[in-house]
C-alpha cells in the first residue's frame, strides 16, 4: 500500500515536472506563480510531497493542464476538465481584477462547504 501511494506520488511529480518543463519553466519560477519555495516545487517533482488540492489547482491552472492530468485520471475525464479551465480561463479574461478576486474568495468557500459537508457525512 504505501509503495503503490509512493509510486503515484512519482508519477504526479513526473506530471508537474512534465507539465512545467513544455512550458519552459523554471522550479523557481513556478514557485513564484503557486507562491511556494523552489525546495517545495522540488518536493513535489521527486514525488516526496504530494501537493494540497489548493497548490494542485494552482498548478494546474499555472501549467495550463487539469487537475485530473496532474493526478493521472482517465484521460477522457482530463481532455473534459482541461476544455472546462480554458472556457473558464477565457471567460475571466477582461474581468476586472476585483471580479477575478470575488470568484476566487467564492470557490474558496464552495471547497470549504463541500470539505465540511464530507467530514460531517464521515
Amino acid at each position: 500500500m504505501a509503495e503503490e501511494r509512493e509510486y503515484q506520488w512519482r508519477r504526479i511529480g513526473d506530471r508537474i515536472r512534465d507539465a512545467r518543463t513544455k512550458l519552459g519553466l523554471t522550479q523557481k519560477e513556478l514557485a513564484g506563480q503557486v507562491g511556494v519555495s523552489p525546495q517545495t516545487v522540488w518536493s513535489w517533482e521527486a514525488g516526496r510531497v504530494k501537493p494540497t488540492h489548493e497548490h494542485l489547482e494552482e498548478l494546474a491552472f499555472r501549467c495550463q493542464v487539469s487537475t485530473a492530468w496532474i493526478l493521472g485520471r482517465d484521460v477522457l475525464e482530463a481532455e473534459l476538465l482541461n476544455e472546462a479551465s480554458v472556457s473558464f480561463r477565457d471567460a475571466m479574461e477582461g474581468l476586472p481584477l476585483e471580479d477575478i478576486e470575488t470568484i476566487q474568495n467564492f470557490i474558496s468557500f464552495v471547497r470549504q462547504e463541500r470539505r465540511r459537508k464530507t467530514e460531517a457525512d464521515e
